[in-house]
């Protein structure tokens, strides 16, 4: 139970540092509900007139918008980034001398980040949203619910492992500015978080399929919207597993070699 406790209190930590500044959450639940409005609109626009895309609706695409901006908020990380400038500026050494491993403490301090955003910047949003206007339906069963809740799961330490691994190159390279520039191009390509892969040309998503983005938000929604029957959704946890079994794996090779990094570079 001990590290266990150890994480809670370092995602509480995290979760009271971001309440501190009471402007900042003003701000970020209205930047939430702006990019809720111009995306609902968007679509609006593009669904006027058809009763559907591609055998999309536009209910389909509401609740894609809709879940889409909760469940990012849970899968937003910036912990590659935050390990390449503790690599620079020389302060990881403190974070090593911790009572808890590393990786625990940075995913701690992500999810207490993102736990308060979720709580006090995309609900709300959503709420005044969907106050004055029309609120998809989920005509989900529980099953289906189930699964997309551990789907949602999987994604979430998916996504964390990537940017925790990529992270670990910065021991390596000296430097962290590529880490943002690969994640917004590639995740936000072959992602679908920004437009569905339900409308990729095929070769792009035949490539899509290859990596594991698409596995950390659309899958789920896709589980959850009923595009992928019971079996396609136990298919897609158990690749799920395979990434997050893989993802360890490179991990820990990966710390590894980059403690023994840490001790050339000491001297």
């Amino acid at each position: 139970m001990a590290p266990f406790s150890l994480f809670a209190m370092f995602a509480l930590t995290a979760f009271r540092m971001n309440s501190v500044y009471r402007s900042n959450t003003v701000i970020l639940a209205l930047g939430s509900y702006l990019k809720l409005f111009v995306l609902m609109s968007v679509w609006q626009g593009l669904f006027r007139g058809k009763e559907a895309i591609g055998g999309i609706t536009y209910d389909d695409m509401m609740l894609f918008v809709l879940i889409n901006l909760l469940v990012g908020t849970l899968t937003y990380s910036r912990i590659g980034s935050t390990i390449g400038d503790k690599v620079i500026s020389g302060s990881i050494s403190t974070d090593l001398i911790k009572p808890v491993s590393f990786k625990s403490y940075m995913i701690a301090d992500q999810w207490g980040e993102n736990m308060f955003r979720f709580l006090f910047s995309a609900v709300p949003a959503c709420v005044i949203y969907f106050a004055f206007m029309s609120v998809p339906t989920i005509a989900a069963e529980p099953l289906r619910i189930l699964l997309f809740a551990i789907s949602v799961i999987c994604g979430i330490v998916i996504i964390y492992h990537i940017h925790y691994l990529l992270g670990l190159t910065s021991f390596w390279t000296g430097n962290a500015y590529y880490i943002d520039w690969f994640m917004k191009a590639f995740y936000e390509l072959f992602a679908g978080t920004f437009v569905p892969l339900w409308f990729y040309p095929q070769w792009l998503l035949l490539v899509g399929t290859f990596l594991p983005f698409r596995l950390v938000t659309f899958e789920p929604i896709a589980i959850l919207a009923g595009k992928t029957d019971m079996a396609g959704a136990l298919g897609i946890i158990a690749l799920q597993g395979f990434w997050i079994a893989l993802l360890l794996l490179l991990e820990k090779w990966a710390w590894s070699r980059a403690q023994h990094k840490i001790f050339v570079q000491g001297g």
